[in-house]
């Protein structure tokens, strides 16, 4: 997640190759040595082990003589304190499991039943769980779910962690559970979505998931989850769909009722969505040039024609980096940024649109070239839609870096048993990416997305909305702290 990216662009540049020759004199005198002694008045950047642990609850224990030691065993005189160190370690608790027993207890007046010949009955109420019929907590719950979703913990090794812990756990019946939870908290999936659908601007990608048949062997065809994000830097969303194919009614279907930018890969299929405005990703353009030039010597980039695409992108996305250095934690980001572009990205993406008409003409269609520039040409001329909106990314980068999730934990789990099994995991992953994104500790949130929908009547849409990930009715202490 962290590591560098693999399309570099600092080792490729034409210019960097004589860079000694054009920048050396050797008349140039040396620098000579100045001694500054300066006080710094802001903050160090660096993050040392205090301010790692900062947000942490901190219990301070006092280590003193006792009261028949403070004195001296020379002398009997008393000790007085002349000074103290202290040491901090960060201690861990481990997670336990243990078994609640609730007992409710129904009351009667005798005296009614004597009067009346009906008895006044009051019955105590044990706390509500989300699956009523089920020995599963909320907190077990929610447990379960982060370790599988989030945590990519596959459901025989979360049967062995809990066996360690004294509870015989199946798998079958941590997946009873997961699907059970599932289909409880569908009305806040469909809420979720509306609320996706009513955004202007959408990014979409799709990868594909192994899911058993029905005679529990790996299906012959492919089936895909599909991603949808609305990545805006108030309240994003993030939603998995799972379908049987990679057909184009499946983005059509699901963004029924969408109207504005979608941002996707060239897929074709995203071409049946209706009353949308596509835009395209520079980050798969880049790519095409990118897998060409990565193979080339030193002496082949020099004359290379793919090395130009190339930098062409890389330009783009230092002015993409500059802008968002530069303003991204102004209110007005947005308006600077496409400002911002249309000074310094808008003749670029000209210049590029040109080369891309030029060496078309003339390149072999199919060679490595040819289908870059192939790709290239009907997508490109789509990026003007950021110049005139600051809010649209530059790329779909956002989509796959959600998606992602979902691929490291497929690495684990390998398939889904069922398609109820895919289809759980669908809605589970639009909770947990859409609290990830929105800066919520994901298990905290998860219970207390269970604790409150189970006291909610899921037709009582205004209280479901408080509740979702991406609310801003959500309390404080659910959210991720920052370093003050």
């Amino acid at each position: 997640m962290f590591g560098s990216s693999t399309e570099q662009t600092s080792a490729m540049q034409l210019s960097f190759f004589d860079e000694a020759e054009n920048h050396s004199n050797l008349k140039a005198e040396e620098p000579t040595v100045e001694e500054i002694t300066y006080k710094r008045t802001k903050p160090s950047q660096n993050t040392g082990k205090k301010d790692n642990l900062a947000n942490l609850e901190k219990v301070v224990i006092e280590h003193k003589l006792d009261e028949d030691q403070q004195s001296c065993k020379d002398c009997s005189s008393d000790l007085v304190v002349i000074g103290t160190k202290s040491k901090e370690i960060l201690k861990y608790m481990p997670a336990k499991l243990y078994v609640e027993e609730h007992i409710t207890y129904s009351y009667a007046c005798k005296t009614c039943e004597e009067n009346n010949e009906q008895a006044n009955i009051v019955t105590t109420k044990a706390p509500r769980t989300l699956l009523h019929k089920s020995m599963a907590s909320n907190e077990l719950l929610s447990h379960v779910i982060n370790l599988k979703y989030h945590y990519a913990m596959p459901l025989y090794r979360q049967e062995s962690y809990f066996k360690m812990m004294g509870a015989h756990l199946s798998r079958q019946t941590l997946s009873n559970w997961i699907i059970a939870t599932a289909i409880e908290l569908q009305p806040i999936y469909q809420l979720l979505k509306e609320e996706l659908l009513k955004r202007d601007y959408i990014q979409a990608d799709e990868t594909v998931v192994k899911v058993l048949d029905d005679k529990g062997k790996e299906s012959k065809k492919q089936k895909y989850m599909w991603l949808y994000k609305s990545p805006d830097k108030d309240s994003p969303i993030v939603i998995y769909d799972y379908q049987k194919t990679r057909s184009g009614s499946c983005p059509k279907g699901f963004l029924s009722g969408f109207s504005g930018n979608l941002q996707t890969d060239g897929y074709a299929g995203y071409n049946k969505v209706e009353n949308i405005k596509r835009i395209y990703c520079l980050a798969h353009i880049r790519r095409k040039f990118h897998d060409i030039i990565v193979h080339l010597d030193e002496e082949a980039l020099k004359t290379s024609r793919a090395l130009i695409g190339f930098n062409y992108c890389a330009k783009l996305y230092d002015i993409e980096k500059n802008l968002r250095d530069k303003h991204s934690e102004e209110e007005n980001y947005y308006e600077l940024r496409k400002k911002g572009r249309q000074e310094l990205s808008e003749p670029i993406i000209e210049e590029f649109i040109k080369y891309v008409d030029e060496e078309i003409e003339n390149v072999v269609p199919r060679s490595p070239l040819g289908a870059a520039l192939a790709y290239t040409k009907p997508l490109l001329p789509s990026l003007k839609a950021i110049l005139e909106d600051g809010s649209l990314e530059i790329d779909n980068n956002s989509a796959e870096r959600s998606i992602k999730p979902f691929v490291m934990g497929r690495k684990n789990w390998l398939f889904s048993a069922s398609t109820k099994g895919a289809e759980s995991s669908a809605l589970l992953y639009s909770l947990i990416e859409t609290a990830k994104n929105n800066d919520l500790v994901v298990e905290k949130y998860l219970l207390y997305l269970i604790d409150s929908y189970s006291n909610i009547d899921p037709n009582d849409k205004e209280s479901l909305l408080k509740i979702l990930p991406n609310s801003k009715d959500l309390p404080e202490d659910l959210k991720i702290k920052t370093k003050q």
